[in-house]
């Protein structure tokens, strides 16, 4: 188990589960009419990709700078992600508010 998690093999199991969800979630929305939601969907799980291939990068040896683009990159995409749910709460004020 020590040498599954060492030499970043978990982490591709949780790249493969998380593409698998991508295509699954995006199917699902897209026959539900929330097109819309795909592109904050997928920022976010992008965000996330990102992470994992930072600790992949960690676990096996890497240099600190390949760790740290993977952990810019996913600011980029958690920007991304924020920058779309503001622009859906500009587009619909009522979105957000709980009634």
């Amino acid at each position: 188990m020590d040498e599954f998690i060492k030499s970043g093999m978990i982490t591709n199991g949780v790249l493969v589960v998380m593409a698998v969800e991508a295509i699954i979630v995006t199917l699902y929305l897209r026959r539900a009419g929330q097109i819309s939601s795909i592109p904050g969907f997928l920022a976010a799980l992008l965000a996330g990709a990102c992470l994992v291939l930072a600790l992949h990068t960690a676990l096996t040896g890497s240099s600190l700078g390949q760790i740290a683009v993977f952990l810019g990159l996913s600011l980029l995409a958690h920007l991304c992600e924020l920058a779309l749910k503001i622009r859906g709460l500009k587009a619909n004020p009522n979105q957000g508010s709980q009634t």
